[in-house]
Formats: C-alpha cells, structure tokens, sequence
C-alpha cells in the first residue's frame, strides 16, 4: 500500500515538473492574444447591461466600459456617455485607468488623434494614456466661454469620431 501511495506520488511530481518545463521552453505567445484574451475573461464580470468598446489609445489597447449607452443595439451602434476605461499592466494584468464622462449624447465618448476627447456644453477634455504602469492623464482642456472652448468644440464636432460600443 505505502509503495502504491509512493508511485503514485512520483507520477504526479514527474507529471507536473514535464508540464511546467515544457511551459517555460514554448515560444511566447502573441501579446495581443494574451490581452484579448484577458479582456474577455475580465468583461464576463460585468453586468449584462454593460456595454463595451476596444480602442487605441496612446498606442495602447484599452477595454472601455459603458452602463450608460445610447443608439441602435440591433446593428451595434451604441455610443456612451461615459465609460471607464481598462489596460493591462507590462504583467498583464488588467487596471481601471479611471472614467470619462460627457454631458450628454450630443457629445459621446469619442477619439482624436489616438487620444479620448469627452465634452459638454461648457467643457472639452483631451485624455491620454502615459508610462509603464498606465495611467489616465487629461492632456488638454477648456472650461466655460471663450475663445480656446469654441475651438476645441471645434476639434469635438468636425475631428473626433464617436467610440463604437457593443452589448457582449
């Protein structure tokens, strides 16, 4: 019996020490794989009003996440009027960035020049992506009246391009 126990043990070890040495001699995987892959394990813990979107921004693959979507959900073609927003960390692991949030669907959450531009009737506010351990930063914007808000509404309505949300 004991030497039944011990074989058994010995398998098992052997078994085990096979698999993790041939882990570490595979070639590694493709990191946009990897990433998608983890987005879609992290998106499952949403509830099943969430919507959700993949962009680049700053050179960085970003999940954005919305609760308050707006449009045709039969062709998928949902904007946000806010949504917070995911990457993964140089371990892979998933971090919240933080939120973004327009004023209303006549300014969804939209992109311009790789970058996350949001907005209301008396705001615009640019967002990147910045350093090894990614992090939301506000680039660029204007506040109340003047002259730098109407140019950056301008920027909003003639350059940004709506983010496209989809139910999962």
């Amino acid at each position: 019996m004991n030497k039944l126990i011990l074989v058994l043990v010995l398998t098992v070890t052997m078994l085990t020490s096979c698999t993790q040495k041939k882990a570490t001699t595979e070639e590694p995987h493709d990191t946009t794989t990897t990433e998608s892959e983890a987005f879609d394990a992290f998106a499952e813990h949403f509830s099943e009003t969430a919507s959700f979107a993949f962009a680049d921004i700053s050179d960085r693959k970003v999940m954005l996440v919305s609760q308050e979507t707006f449009g045709d959900n039969d062709t998928a073609n949902l904007q946000a009027v806010e949504a917070t927003l995911f990457a993964a960390d140089s371990h892979g692991k998933i971090i919240c960035l933080g939120s973004v949030r327009s004023q209303g669907s006549l300014y969804p959450v939209s992109m311009i020049d790789g970058k996350v531009i949001v907005g209301g009737h008396q705001f615009i506010r640019i967002y990147s992506i910045r350093g090894d351990v990614p992090e939301l930063v506000l680039d660029r914007f204007a506040e109340g009246e003047g002259e730098e808000l109407t140019v950056m509404n301008q920027l909003f309505f003639k350059q940004s391009t709506p983010i496209k949300f989809f139910k999962q």
